[in-house]
């Protein structure tokens, strides 16, 4: 119910230029303003963009009493205070200076002003901003038994950090609860603009609230274009495209990651091909921090890299784009930091390009930090649920409101093609939410096979390694122990990239856990994974009365399902054996350097599959020329360009294997040097099996 009486309307035009609230916003203000001392506190969802800072300003001026806002944002507070200061500066022009006032200042440790307190207690400012490290020590909690009956309210922003189950947990947070116990009269308003069930319910309890009173808005941003999308190794064509269509629509771009090296090698790259681009993470000076958010906040640099340090600090309503370049560490941060885009109102993208070596990073970033057991435990069931999100095929958009519990948003939600990535990819034109569901796949046997081998092994050998092992390959990576197991090469049937996406849903269902170990050799760790006692439980029963594990079907599950070539080979085959355990499929490279091609075209005419890997193709056919063209003799026998050859494909070897799988260089190759050696050798291969030996080939007497 909006409000009725003009002094309430005319309040708002007056100090926030504003014609009407938005329903929750009234209903919230209308609490605290209509209700006396010691009634019903608040805890308030609010999604990122609907105007939450101003259920808390709003009732300072009304009022004409202090707010104090207790908020571990440093620069969303610097920011707020800027703008409500700004603002009575701008309608105070025709004033003089003596006249002119400020509306809001900033507690910290670092004040400068001595005499800040004294004219708090003056009531010359309206909001009081302040961290909750400054109201839980020192003289803080005096300062607001000293305003007495002036203080209208205390809001805690960002509360969600109060809760052990939260994703920002903050220690300062949990002793705000000497709030209740220091000025028991004050109402409290406790916002955040993500929380869970049993984060809003934690946070009543640590605050003590009083009778509280929940209320949440719709958590949905219609606006938000989703996608999520596999890392490739060079992050500029990752990203060129998007930066590309954000430079057309006129607006800026926020990119964040993991950590602090990864944010400032984005600027420096991002720099380097014309896109100016700052930086903005924990390490750097305060001088640095405020030039850099204040020149992205004024346009004059469109893109800043940053880590989650620069999380919600920043009130710019022309976001048009928002990347996440690493997956977070939990769904909360993330819908958190993607709010930061279109607050406008007009259209904005978020993209999240996530890569395996994420978990490892946030593993490791939480194991530097002092963690209990129960918190580690619940640190690793928040980041299952972001890895669930980057392989769900459903609606991502349904799936951030089912996490969050909104139910009377999903009541309502209609598939469109703009909704994001998924969506986009549904060949039919009918809702996704009322479509029939598919037939799950039972995967059942390949998890037995994979479960087994894990537990067996005992966390000595990585996934990458045990795959090779289920699939029965004969690289030199593979132990003596795996291929000794009774489930070697019982797997061969499904590709490499099946049982990734296996091992990643086993990882929700709870049936593996990374455990993160630390190098003895450098100062980085690494995860292995680690079958659960779930996953032991699921084992040690009957496959008749163990649960089915199932798969959703996907467009990319239907791919990894095409039949595979076995990884072993007879031995009386004399045809060349390369790259038998890559599953490798030429008319799939075609398509992939072909694309790979038009993001990144090569820099003169020179052949693409020759002077950019570093081998010379020429110098094989030299060798290859000089064997057919050489007769043997009694003291040069013909096997010496066998052996000549043999090294140099060697070399290629090396470089393949020194290279990540999926980079341009190693797709070029691997198919450079496939059909070179099936072409150029199928009728008399020199080296049948030279991929797995390094011995020189026998010669024929």
């Amino acid at each position: 119910m909006l409000p009725k009486p003009k002094k309430h309307l005319s309040c708002l035009r007056q100090y926030f230029g504003l014609s009407t609230f938005k329903p929750l916003q009234w209903h919230i203000i209308r609490t605290f303003i209509g209700e006396p001392r010691g009634g019903s506190d608040v805890c308030a969802v609010i999604a990122t963009g609907y105007g939450k800072s101003l259920t808390y300003q709003y009732p300072a001026f009304y009022l004409n009493k202090v707010v104090v806002v207790i908020s571990p944002l440093i620069a969303l507070m610097e920011d707020q205070v800027n703008a409500l200061n700004g603002k009575r500066k701008f309608e105070s022009e025709t004033e003089s200076e003596s006249n002119q006032k400020d509306y809001a200042c900033l507690l910290g440790t670092a004040q400068e002003d001595r005499s800040i307190k004294e004219r708090i207690l003056q009531l010359q400012f309206k909001l009081v901003y302040a961290t909750p490290e400054y109201i839980t020590r020192g003289n803080g909690l005096k300062l607001l038994q000293d305003l007495g009956h002036n203080l209208a309210l205390i809001a805690i922003d960002e509360a969600h950090c109060i809760s052990k189950w939260g994703h920002e947990f903050r220690p300062a947070y949990r002793q705000l609860s000497q709030l209740r116990l220091a000025v028991p009269q004050v109402r409290i308003l406790a916002l955040t603009g993500t929380a869970t069930k049993c984060v809003r319910q934690d946070i009543c309890e640590q605050l003590h609230l009083r009778k509280p009173l929940l209320l949440c808005s719709g958590l949905d941003r219609p606006n938000l274009e989703l996608t999520v999308r596999a890392k490739c190794t060079d992050l500029w064509s990752d990203l060129q495209q998007y930066l590309s269509w954000a430079k057309e629509a006129a607006g800026s771009v926020i990119v964040y990651n993991n950590t602090i090296k990864e944010t400032e090698q984005m600027a420096r790259e991002l720099t380097r091909h014309g896109m100016p681009c700052h930086s903005y993470h924990s390490k750097l000076s305060l001088p640095e921090k405020r030039r850099n958010q204040r020149e992205f906040s004024e346009n004059q640099v469109r893109i800043i890299a940053a880590t989650t340090a620069f999380g919600m600090g920043i009130d710019k309503s022309n976001v048009r784009l928002v990347v996440h370049y690493g997956a977070p560490s939990d769904m909360e941060r993330y819908y958190q930091e993607i709010g930061r885009a279109g607050r406008d109102g007009l259209p904005a993208k978020c993209v999240l390009f996530y890569g395996e070596s994420d978990a490892a990073t946030h593993q490791r970033m939480q194991q530097s930090q002092p963690l209990t057991a129960q918190r580690s435990q619940e640190l690793q069931q928040l980041a299952r649920s972001m890895a669930e999100y980057t392989q769900s095929s459903q609606c991502r958009r349904q799936y951030i409101l089912q996490y969050f519990d909104d139910q009377a948003t999903l009541g309502k939600l209609q598939w469109r093609p703009n909704c994001c990535d998924n969506c986009r990819k549904s060949r039919n034109t009918k809702s996704q939410l009322s479509r029939e569901p598919t037939a799950q796949l039972d995967v059942s046997l390949e998890s037995r096979l994979l479960l087994g081998m894990l537990r067996d092994v005992n966390g000595r050998i990585g996934l990458g390694k045990l795959i090779l092992a289920l699939r029965g390959s004969r690289s030199k990576c593979v132990s003596n122990e795996c291929r000794q197991h009774e489930n070697f090469a019982k797997g061969a049937h499904r590709s490499i990239g099946f049982y990734k996406s296996l091992s990643e849903h086993l990882k929700t269902l709870g049936y593996i856990q990374d455990e993160y170990q630390r190098s003895s050799k450098s100062a980085f760790g690494f995860l292995m994974p680690h079958v659960t006692l779930k996953g032991c439980c699921w084992l040690d029963n009957e496959e008749t009365e163990s649960e089915s594990i199932l798969l959703e079907p996907s467009a990319k599950l239907a791919k990894l399902l095409k039949p595979r070539k076995n990884c072993k080979t007879s031995s009386k085959e004399l045809q060349l054996d390369w790259g038998s355990d890559m599953d490798i499929d030429l008319n799939e490279l075609d398509e992939l350097v072909q694309r790979e091609q038009q993001t990144m075209p090569t820099a003169n005419n020179e052949s693409v599959w020759g002077p950019d890997i570093d081998i010379d193709f020429n110098q094989i056919d030299d060798v290859v020329a000089k064997s057919n063209l050489q007769k043997p003799t009694t003291t040069e026998p013909k096997k010496t360009a066998s052996q000549d050859l043999e090294l140099l494909l060697a070399d290629c070897q090396k470089i393949l294997h020194e290279e990540p799988e999926e980079t341009t260089r190693t797709l070029k190759a691997r198919k450079r040097v496939w059909e070179y050696l099936e072409g150029s050798y199928q009728k008399r291969p020199l080296i049948p099996k030279y991929k797995y030996s390094s011995r020189p080939a026998k010669s024929s007497k």
